[in-house]
């Protein structure tokens, strides 16, 4: 026990309450930590370490001495508080990591969903190995699952499904089915173990959540419902859903409200209900639903694949003036990295549904965010487009810059690391296509044959992105041709 002294100590600090926890091997490994210079690299918090792990464990009040440290530490300097509390802090900092360490390494399963989280957000091939590998060791464990269990079961499956790079029709109708009942899982056991931990104030529990038990049940039959609809797929069925959620939606904090909407948008862009006209204009009507309840604005922030899907959705239905109000009010939520590139791909796609390919190729030919690869392939395919639907509209001297764009994006793809194996086939797929498609387009031998190969290669191709594309080109020369 440190005694009472009339000169000031740092015996109560949050630096003294956590170290003086040390055990002896963990003063050692917290010393090859101080010394490696990843982590430090100022000589004082080296010098402070030292003297406090010799006088461990504080039995003599002054070894904790506030001016009696800073004299070893900094010689005959006159004596800084603050200094002398920025230093104390530092070394507070540096052991609260070492503590994570420590932690991480007894928890296995904790640190490897960090390692799982880190590889998201770096390559997609990493990410998706780690995480099914996790999923596999918890769902081979001997003892019965837990709620801990069932929440990392339903992170997993959440996190490979959401993730930016998965292609939605790789992602198995047996993963999204586990997610949601492993998330009922959690919900259930935590409830159980809760009651099963406060028995004696059950009663007055229910009694007194009975209503909100009620909403949240309302609540849960709504994620639920909308859950069905990557499943059942069915048109009707989703009217019947839409119709549900917005019933209660006056009821509903932002948050769900978000969820929901995200949800539905998803049915009208992954299901067979997009391919016709009038998905394209259910999109938008949520879309502006959402603008209007602001339910895409989090934190004052708003997600760029919002903003584009929002702009792009709206200038292909020609709602012009809507779309421009939409981009100037809400640009500003925008990072300004985002901003910078996203606007101006928004106007690209506007010009290409105009038909302006000039204008197309004036917007996107300075843009190159190479820090940017959900964007950068959708930037070069789009001014790809550009450069072909206008040689074949008599702008012959796109021809050169054609061939260009196609082998610079061609180089770039082959030696990308980052995107998913799938993404990059498909992109590759798509630009020997094109390549293939000049060539007969360019020759203009009439060669029907060739042209019915091609088709064919178009049919059996996978994975190929903008494959319906390809296929009104070949069309039209096909057409162009016969006449």
């Amino acid at each position: 026990m440190v005694k009472k002294t009339s000169k000031k100590t740092i015996e109560k600090t949050k630096l003294i309450k956590l170290i003086s926890t040390f055990s002896t091997i963990e003063w050692k490994r917290f010393g090859r930590f101080i010394h490696s210079p990843y982590h430090n690299t100022n000589p004082q918090i080296t010098t402070l370490y030292r003297i406090l792990k010799q006088a461990f464990p504080y039995e003599a009040s002054k070894d904790l001495e506030q001016e009696r440290i800073y004299k070893k530490v900094y010689g005959k300097e006159l004596f800084k508080l603050s200094k002398f509390q920025n230093l104390c802090s530092d070394l507070f900092e540096l052991a609260t990591d070492f503590m994570v360490d420590v932690y991480l390494e007894k928890e296995k399963r904790r640190k490897k969903k960090l390692i799982i989280d880190m590889f998201s957000e770096r390559n997609y091939e990493l990410f998706k190995g780690a995480n099914q590998q996790l999923k596999k060791e918890v769902e081979a464990q001997e003892y019965l699952l837990d709620s801990d269990d069932f929440l990392l079961m339903y992170q997993l499956n959440a996190q490979l499904h959401q993730h930016l790079e998965n292609d939605t029709f790789n992602t198995h109708k047996k993963e999204l089915k586990e997610t949601w009942l492993n998330l009922n899982a959690f919900n259930e056991n935590t409830k159980a173990q809760f009651l099963a931990e406060n028995m004696g104030n059950q009663n007055m529990l229910q009694q007194k959540g009975l209503s909100e038990n009620s909403n949240n049940s309302q609540l849960k039959n709504l994620f639920q419902k909308v859950s069905d609809l990557h499943q059942k797929k069915q048109t009707a069925f989703y009217f019947q859903v839409k119709e549900e959620i917005f019933k209660h939606w006056n009821q509903l904090k932002l948050k769900h409200k978000t969820d929901l909407m995200i949800h539905l948008l998803n049915f009208t862009f992954t299901s067979e209900f997009l391919q016709q006209e009038s998905g394209h204009k259910e999109s938008l009507v949520l879309y502006k639903k959402g603008v209007a309840d602001k339910v895409f604005i989090i934190n004052e922030k708003m997600r760029d694949v919002e903003f584009m899907n929002i702009g792009m959705i709206g200038f292909r239905l020609k709602e012009d003036e809507w779309t421009e109000s939409f981009i100037q009010t809400h640009q500003q939520y925008l990072s300004e990295t985002a901003k910078d590139f996203i606007v101006p791909l928004i106007y690209a796609y506007k010009a290409n549904f105009q038909k302006k390919y000039d204008l197309v190729i004036e917007l996107l030919a300075p843009l190159n965010p190479t820090n940017q690869l959900r964007y950068l392939p959708k930037i070069k395919s789009l001014l790809i487009r550009a450069y072909f639907d206008g040689y074949m509209n008599g702008r012959t001297d796109y021809k050169t810059s054609l061939h260009y764009e196609i082998d610079s994006f061609k180089k770039m793809m082959n030696r990308n690391k980052k995107l998913s194996t799938i993404k990059i086939n498909a992109y590759l797929n798509f630009l020997n296509s094109i390549k293939e498609l000049l060539n007969i387009y360019t020759n203009n031998n009439q060669d029907l044959e060739k042209m019915a190969v091609f088709e064919e290669q178009l049919r059996t191709t996978s994975p190929l992105i903008l494959k319906q594309w390809l296929v009104e080109k070949i069309t039209a020369i096909k057409n162009a041709t016969s006449n």
